[in-house]
């Protein structure tokens, strides 16, 4: 009778003790993505979320971590800032996520800003270049890619220095977005005692370009440097086209580089700086895993897809890092010593990001054309 008693003492023991053990161990870690899932900047999104999911899926499918799946919640915001706030104190006081992830947008992250330095919570690898989160304070902020400045450097290297193009014009989103990326712009240009022919803006989320390539038509510009996203950098294209207005074009990484070409027809000249390698560009071996994880899903394939799983690919690497005492102080410090296949990192803690890759293509009817820097 005694023996019975011990053994159950000890069996209840265990029940109370180590079932909140299993039941802590199956908690999901909580990431919070706010980005467009609808509108015309949707497809940056929902990219950006299927490749960082490709390895959050392998993972989850080979335990999570230490027996903790990783969940991705997503928010819409329509790459409208109000909606992103209104989604971040969301995932913040009442779904009480791990850590923000990959949020797309300029103007969105300066929103929620206030938000992240109240809380200092972890806000990971976002879909920007922007100075703004790039500021030496915010070490909470952790940049997978290179910035807007290296970006627009790369770029005036090639277009002017190289090509030699004189005039000169700025198409830009007049938000936040633009005004980051034209500063650099411009003064890249001003180095080269250059000044645009003309600073042509468009409203955020309208694809109405009547105006703005009237414009751009009476500068007439060898070049137009752009800052926006794909639908409404091709409604412009397309209706200069129909004007037989057809200057040499470039485009930022924030764009959505496959997205823009699905949607255009010869002829067109437009130059692209990316932030990852071309998507089909098997000599990485990034790029190989990334078509490993999308072998039966190749229309999946772009440059903000591969950055998705590029980001997600460190944070399950450092995750792992801390996993016996997975907290977000361990975290930011185990996420600057993660690498990447044979993708260059080389982690600034005053800007908190690690990588300055930039590449540079010419968009062809077939893909990508790699341009010598």
């Amino acid at each position: 009778m005694q023996f019975r008693f011990v053994c159950f003492a000890a069996l209840a023991a265990c029940i109370v003790l180590c079932v909140p053990t299993a039941l802590k161990a199956q908690t999901p870690i909580k990431l919070g993505m706010s980005a467009p899932f609808t509108g015309p900047t949707a497809m940056l999104g929902q990219q950006f979320s299927y490749g960082a999911n490709l390895v959050f899926t392998a993972q989850n499918a080979q335990g999570g971590i230490g027996g903790r799946p990783i969940q991705l919640l997503t928010a819409d915001d329509g790459y409208e800032p109000v909606r992103t706030v209104e989604n971040t104190r969301n995932f913040l006081l009442n779904q009480h996520v791990f850590a923000l992830f990959g949020y797309v947008g300029t103007p969105t992250s300066s929103a929620v800003l206030p938000l992240l330095r109240k809380h200092r919570l972890p806000y990971l690898a976002p879909f920007s270049g922007a100075d703004i989160l790039r500021q030496q304070n915010d070490n909470f902020i952790y940049n997978f890619r290179a910035s807007y400045r290296e970006e627009a450097a790369a770029q005036i290297r090639y277009l002017i220095d190289k090509r030699h193009y004189q005039r000169v014009a700025l198409l830009i989103q007049a938000d936040e977005f633009g005004a980051s990326v034209e500063q650099w712009f411009k003064a890249e240009l001003s180095k080269r005692r250059l000044e645009p022919v003309a600073v042509v803006r468009f409203q955020r989320n309208s694809t109405d370009m009547q105006a703005a390539v009237s414009q751009l038509q009476d500068a007439r510009p060898d070049v137009v440097l752009t800052v926006g996203s794909y639908l409404p950098l091709a409604e412009a294209i397309q209706l200069g086209q129909s004007r037989q207005f057809n200057p040499v074009y470039s485009v930022v990484s924030f764009t959505g580089i496959q997205q823009l070409r699905q949607r255009l027809q010869q002829p067109f000249q437009i130059f692209a700086s990316m932030v990852v390698p071309d998507p089909n560009d098997l000599s990485s071996t990034l790029v190989q895993s990334f078509h490993s994880a999308t072998a039966t899903e190749q229309a999946q394939r772009s440059d903000i897809s591969l950055e998705g799983f590029a980001a997600a690919t460190i944070l399950v690497s450092a995750l792992k890092k801390c996993a016996d005492n997975l907290n977000p102080k361990c975290l930011l410090l185990e996420l600057p010593n993660q690498q990447l296949y044979d993708f260059p990192l080389q982690y600034q803690p005053y800007q908190h990001q690690a990588s300055q890759q930039i590449y540079l293509y010419q968009l062809t009817v077939d893909g990508l054309r790699n341009t010598e820097l």
